[in-house]
Parts: C-alpha cells; sequence; structure tokens
C-alpha cells in the first residue's frame, strides 16, 4: 500500500514538471534569444507567440502544449490500464489532470508564473476523452468524445465570430463540466472539469475585466 502510494504521488509531482516545461518561453528564447514576457501580452503561451513570432509559430507552441496535457495522461494509461477500475484510479486520473494544467499555469521553472492553460486543457480532455480507460463513462465512442467535440466547436464558433481568443477560452472553459457532466462521466472526473474551468477564469482575470470594458484586443486576421 505505501509503495502504491508513493507511485502516485510520483505521477502527479511527474506531472506537474511535465506541465510546467514553458513552450512558448523556450521557443522564443531560440528564435529570438529573449525574454517573450517582455513582448506582447507579456504571456508565456501560444496566442502571444503568434502576436510576436507570427501565425506558424503559434500553432507550433499551441501543438506542444496540448501535447503536454495529453502526454501524461497517456502515461497513465499505461501504467494504471483501469482493466479493474475503481475510485482510487479515477480519482488518480483527476489530481493528476489538475496538476498538469497547474504546472502550465504556475511553473516552478517560471518563478510560478505560466500561461494561461488553454492548450494544455485540451491536451488533458482529449486524453481523458480519447483514450478507453475502461468503465470512465458510458461505452459508446461517440458519447464519450463528445466532451471533446462540444468544447473545441465552441471555442471554434465563438472565435470565428468575435476574433477574441479569451472569449473563446472563457465559454469553451465553461462548457466543459456541463459537458462531462451530461454525459455520464465518473463523478472524479466531472469535478476535475469544474476545477478546469476554474483555473481557466483564475488565469484570465484580466481578460475578464477587459471584456467587461470592451476593451479586449481581437486576434488579426494578419497574424
Amino acid at each position: 500500500m505505501g509503495i502504491e502510494l508513493f507511485y502516485r504521488v510520483l505521477i502527479i509531482i511527474g506531472g506537474y514538471l511535465f506541465g510546467a516545461i514553458p513552450t512558448a518561453y523556450i521557443l522564443y528564447k531560440i528564435k529570438r534569444g529573449d525574454d517573450i514576457r517582455k513582448y506582447g501580452s507579456g504571456n508565456v503561451g501560444g496566442t502571444n507567440v503568434a502576436r510576436t513570432l507570427g501565425a506558424g509559430y503559434g500553432a507550433v507552441t499551441i501543438i506542444l502544449d496540448m501535447l503536454k496535457g495529453f502526454i501524461p495522461i497517456l502515461v497513465l494509461y499505461f501504467v494504471y490500464p483501469f482493466i479493474y477500475p475503481d475510485d482510487s484510479n479515477f480519482i488518480l486520473l483527476s489530481i493528476l489532470s489538475i496538476a498538469v494544467i497547474l504546472g502550465h499555469d504556475f511553473p516552478v521553472y517560471l518563478k510560478f508564473k505560466g500561461g494561461k492553460g488553454i492548450a494544455t486543457t485540451y491536451g488533458v480532455v482529449a486524453g481523458v476523452s480519447l483514450l478507453p480507460f475502461e468503465g470512465i463513462a458510458e461505452s459508446i465512442v461517440w458519447i464519450k468524445v463528445l466532451p471533446l467535440i462540444v468544447i473545441l466547436g465552441i471555442w471554434v464558433i465563438i472565435f470565428l465570430a468575435f476574433r477574441i481568443s479569451s472569449l473563446a477560452s472563457l465559454c469553451g472553459a465553461l462548457a466543459a463540466p456541463i459537458s462531462f457532466f451530461l454525459t455520464g462521466y465518473k463523478l472524479p472526473i466531472c469535478i476535475a472539469s469544474v476545477c478546469w474551468c476554474i483555473l481557466v477564469f483564475i488565469t484570465h482575470r484580466a481578460n475578464i475585466k477587459r471584456l467587461i470594458r470592451k476593451e479586449e484586443k481581437k486576434l488579426s486576421k494578419k497574424t
């Protein structure tokens, strides 16, 4: 029991440290030899990379950040294959998912000042929705994948309509707990999805204030 608890804690810490890898910071450092936090919005994320280095680099950053969310869930799937699912395994999956996002949002490598966690959160959502964890939700595949489709669909629709990344992200975050609950996911996963949503709102505090004042900048189509 003791050694199993040790491994579970190790997985959670490893997930945090992996999620904390500052992708945008590293890419900007390689490309420009400088700190991305000095430019654009000052955020360590894909949107700011797109603004400062161009859409191509922004897309690469977003993909890598999504992988930061997906890979720890994938590793957990192989470590705990969930052949005989129980609540403790679902709780581990839920805590790991939160730890990975916390790593991106508050990375130890950058004095706990990171990005806003959207791409990494979507990577986590993809891992939970796409990987065949036995007993995690309904056995019907399309129902299990539905939260990912709904969340990404809402993000795309809102972004195309308003060209405001933060607004699209907030709307997608609100859809997460609702979609996971309505598609029959286990309670620990539903609780985790609420935490993902809360983290998005925490990291977007300044954006929410600008949205209320109608001062939030739109992402240029030329970016």
